[in-house]
């Protein structure tokens, strides 16, 4: 047996980060908005540096590396259900897909976040109001008493109670949809956990300790 490096040091920085900013998110979904918030913000920076790095990384850091056909995702499956999985270097083919998986559905839950936060008027997608447009107007001379109280009346109906209705339907619809990604990224990093644990067993080696280390043990 010979130790060989595998994980680069941004890989499991990026891993434990990521996994620790998930847990964060749980946690404070309801209680502590704010902070919610920022750690999403923290995940999005994450996930940016990630897929740069697939592109730009190491060489089992690398999308290339780790992206297989469906067939032989299939034959890994097959393999694994039977107790003899082939063995891989760097991620195995279920791993890999489930590494697009998690990437993917993470990249739509902090997209579908930050549209409900601007629904909310948080955020860098706050939806605008019409205040600065109120006083764009009130400066400007060149338009008609018609026109102007038709502007105003239109402000008022975007800022009664339809208006506000609007904003948190928008904000309870992206809400929805976000929870549902929420709950999908548990059910991967569920499977995620045991497949790990499983190729762990079968392959005889540590792969959580792999992520902490960087290195593994091979022939």
């Amino acid at each position: 047996m010979k130790t060989i490096k595998v994980w680069d040091l941004f890989v499991r920085v990026f891993h434990w980060s990521l996994v620790a900013a998930v847990i964060t998110q749980l946690a404070t979904a309801e209680e502590f908005k704010t902070l919610h918030a920022r750690v999403g913000y923290g995940i999005i920076v994450l996930l940016i540096l990630r897929i740069a790095w697939g592109f730009a990384g190491a060489r089992h850091a690398r999308f290339a590396d780790f992206i297989y056909p469906p067939a032989e995702i299939c034959a890994y499956l097959k393999g694994l259900l039977q107790r003899r999985p082939r063995h891989y270097v760097g991620h195995n083919p279920a791993g890999g897909a489930m590494v697009c998986a998690l990437l993917l559905c993470l990249s739509l839950t902090t997209l579908t976040g930050l549209l409900t936060y601007g629904a909310e008027g948080k955020g860098p997608l706050a939806f605008q109001n019409m205040n600065l447009a109120t006083r764009a107007w009130a400066d400007t001379d060149n338009h008609d008493e018609e026109d102007r109280r038709g502007f105003h009346d239109q402000e008022r109906g975007l800022q009664g109670p339809g208006g506000m209705d609007g904003a948190r339907g928008k904000a309870h619809f992206w809400k929805e949809i976000h929870e549902t990604l929420v709950n999908i990224i548990i059910f991967l990093a569920s499977l995620h956990i045991c497949g790990v644990i499983a190729s762990s067993y079968l392959h005889k080696e540590n792969l959580i300790l792999a992520m902490i280390t960087g290195t593994k043990k091979t022939e």
